[in-house]
């Protein structure tokens, strides 16, 4: 069995961040999205990984070619226009050949194992198997609509919902589902929706069945879901302090990487420190992140994601997102908090 893992989207309601890098690598708890999702998938038995990559997609490539504790066989195809979720299987037609397959979304993010459904998939082998999990808001997703443990109908962003059971981006496939991407037709939006592709295997009289998660999952394919996900996952953390913390207060949980340097201040966990960081004077957390080779100094940053070699001072941040290399930089005498958004290499004077 393969997996099949979708990095193509642009990523455009992550902006100014997926103007520099694919929404993929962004962090999360100090590592890639990305990272997580393949540590999800490395729970399975499956060893191949097909990844869709889009027109920024390079960064993914030469990541993964240097960094694969997982010991996965990567195959990379392109799709240079984000024509539809159906679509990246037909261009992936080739690479996942005639094996039954995972296909999960790469901005989703599940806190629930996957080997037990695969296994089950593996053992029952329907054409199918979707991943639903009940939402308030349902026409913002596809739904589907169940009749004892058969689907029966799904429908993309319907107006008006027949069921609160959404698809949560993580699908498993029998190759039938080849056959029913070949004779679907582009949505009103130009897409090939893959509701459209599973709706031609009910139609065609195939097997396709659910799992109803009960577990947390996030599409953090907007900023408060990205930061709504990284607050999630850093309750996770565990203490690992690898750098040096000289004169400072510590409550909850902190993580240092090697060649980092926190002094004079006051952290309230969970943090996490990237490598070659130089922190002083500074209250820290709670749900802080900072990536590699920040400076930081007479800052107190909370909720937030400090990008790699981001220079901050004077600041009072919280809720915020802060990209690589920017620099920021306070001279206000009050400690007004601000909630920002600044993409990579900004230079900002408050």
């Amino acid at each position: 069995m393969k997996a099949l893992l979708l990095c193509g989207g642009e990523g455009t309601r992550l902006r100014p961040f997926t103007h520099t890098q694919p929404k993929a690598l962004l962090p999360l708890a100090h590592q890639p999205i990305l990272f997580h999702i393949l540590d999800t998938i490395a729970t399975t038995t499956i060893r191949e990984v097909v990844i869709i990559i889009g027109p920024n997609g390079k960064p993914i490539m030469e990541l993964l070619r240097k960094t694969n504790p997982w010991g996965f066989d990567f195959t990379f195809v392109d799709q240079p226009t984000p024509l539809g979720l159906a679509h990246t299987v037909l261009l992936a037609r080739e690479a996942l050949g005639n094996a039954p397959f995972l296909m999960y979304l790469g901005d989703n993010v599940l806190d629930e194992p996957l080997r037990p459904l695969v296994n089950r998939f593996v053992c029952e082998k329907p054409d199918a198997l979707l991943l639903l999990r009940r939402v308030k808001n349902p026409r913002h997703f596809g739904v589907a609509r169940i009749e004892g443990k058969d689907v029966v109908q799904v429908e993309e962003k319907p107006e008006h919902a027949q069921s609160n059971l959404a698809l949560v981006g993580v699908y498993l496939f029998s190759p039938a589902i080849h056959q029913a991407v070949r004779v679907i037709s582009p949505s009103p939006r130009g897409e090939l929706e893959i509701t459209d592709a599973i709706q031609q295997l009910i139609t065609d009289g195939k097997n396709v069945t659910y799992h109803l998660l009960s577990g947390w999952w996030k599409d953090t394919g907007t900023i408060a879901d990205l930061l709504a996900a990284n607050q999630y996952l850093m309750k996770k953390l565990t203490p690992a302090v690898a750098g040096e913390v000289k004169k400072s207060t510590v409550k909850g949980v902190l993580r240092v990487a090697p060649g980092s340097i926190l002094k004079n201040c006051r952290v309230v966990g969970p943090v996490t420190i990237g490598k070659g960081c130089r922190i002083s004077g500074s209250t820290l957390g709670p749900y802080l992140a900072v990536g590699d080779g920040a400076e930081i100094t007479d800052c107190h940053l909370s909720r937030t994601l400090v990008l790699a070699d981001a220079h901050l001072k004077g600041v009072t941040l919280t809720n915020s997102i802060i990209g690589e290399r920017v620099h920021i930089n306070s001279q206000q005498k009050t400690a007004t908090a601000h909630s920002l958004l600044v993409g990579a290499d900004a230079v900002l004077e408050l």
